[in-house]
């Protein structure tokens, strides 16, 4: 993994401890917060993986067929 995906994933390990710490009493956004950071990570594997990640894909979808209108 590069320096960049590893500070990126260090980064996304704090946010998630602070939502652990910050959301204890409130279940339906500690919840979001584990979603919200899960996708992240998800987002950094497919990065690591030298795959596009859904996000990117659509945005290139999206433009492609705005270019053909």
């Amino acid at each position: 993994m590069s320096r960049y995906l590893e500070e990126a994933a260090e980064l996304l390990r704090k946010a998630a401890k602070t939502n652990e710490t910050d959301n204890e009493d409130y279940p339906g956004l500690l919840v979001e917060g584990r979603e919200r950071i899960a996708q992240k990570f998800a987002t950094l594997a497919a990065i690591d993986k030298g795959l596009l990640p859904v996000e990117i894909s659509q945005d290139v979808i999206e433009s492609v067929i705005n270019d053909r209108a």
